[in-house]
C-alpha cells in the first residue's frame, strides 16, 4: 500500500536509482539528461504514464526500456519496485 513508510521508502530509492535522469520532479530533467543523445528520460508526470495502470509502471522499472533504461529488477526487490511505483505517482497531476 501506498502509506507513508512506502511513500518514504521510495522516494528514497527515486533519488538513489531515478533522480539523476528523471530529474527531482520526474519531469525527465535530471544532471544526466543533457548528455543522453539518443533518447530523453521520460516525463514521469506526463499524461501517458499518468494513465499507465500501476502493474505497468512497475514492469518498466522491473524489465527498463531496451536502449533507454535499465532494468532495476536485480536491483531493487519487489517490495521496494513497488515503494518507487507509489513515489512516483505522488508527482503526478491528480487523475480527473
Amino acid at each position: 500500500p501506498a502509506d507513508k513508510a512506502s511513500l518514504a521508502r521510495g522516494q528514497e530509492l527515486y533519488t538513489i536509482n531515478c533522480k539523476m535522469c528523471h530529474g527531482e520532479n520526474g519531469q525527465g530533467n535530471g544532471p544526466i539528461a543533457a548528455f543522453l543523445a539518443n533518447y530523453k528520460p521520460a516525463n514521469l508526470t506526463s499524461p501517458l504514464l499518468n494513465s499507465m495502470k500501476d502493474g505497468a509502471v512497475f514492469l518498466i522499472i522491473s524489465k527498463g526500456v531496451p536502449d533507454r533504461m535499465p532494468a532495476l529488477n536485480e536491483n531493487l526487490t519487489v517490495r521496494e519496485r513497488w515503494d518507487v511505483v507509489n513515489f512516483i505517482r505522488t508527482l503526478q497531476a491528480p487523475k480527473e
